[in-house]
């Protein structure tokens, strides 16, 4: 019997996952799916995943392609538990704000530069939009 699979012959709230580790590239051949055990209900499709793995300190990230899997319970692969889920909203809020900074310091260094060179031609900023090429392009 293959230990790693009792758990779907003693708790009937187990369920079976499919994921894989590399992202689907369209064009590709679709990315080998490993299979994964889970207690949590709530393990859907596009989940991304933490599971058990034999890298680094244990622990791998994975994305979920289907749930709720028939699978031979007598396979010899050894099936990993999910961890987690990974909650991703509060990093992409993160990088949401980040980006709205990258942009007001861009456009801060782009009034900085205007500033200086208006400064280093000694004009003002009224005759540095006055030079006909400051005008291309509005029409």
């Amino acid at each position: 019997m293959n230990q790693s699979t009792a758990i779907f012959l003693v708790n009937p709230h187990a369920r079976a996952v499919h994921a894989i580790y590399e992202p689907e590239d369209p064009g590709k051949a679709k990315p080998p799916r490993g299979l994964f055990k889970t207690l949590d209900p709530d393990v859907a499709v596009g989940d991304i995943v933490l599971v058990e793995s034999t890298t680094r300190h244990g622990f791998t990230v994975v994305k979920v392609v289907e749930t709720d899997v028939d699978f031979d319970p007598e396979t010899t692969e050894t099936v990993r538990w999910i961890a987690c889920r990974l909650d991703l909203s509060a990093h992409k809020s993160l990088i949401a704000k980040e980006q709205q900074m990258l942009s007001a310091v861009r456009q801060a260094e782009m009034r900085q530069k205007r500033q200086k060179l208006a400064e280093a031609l000694v004009l003002s900023a009224e005759e540095l939009k006055a030079l006909p090429i400051a005008a291309v392009g509005e029409d």
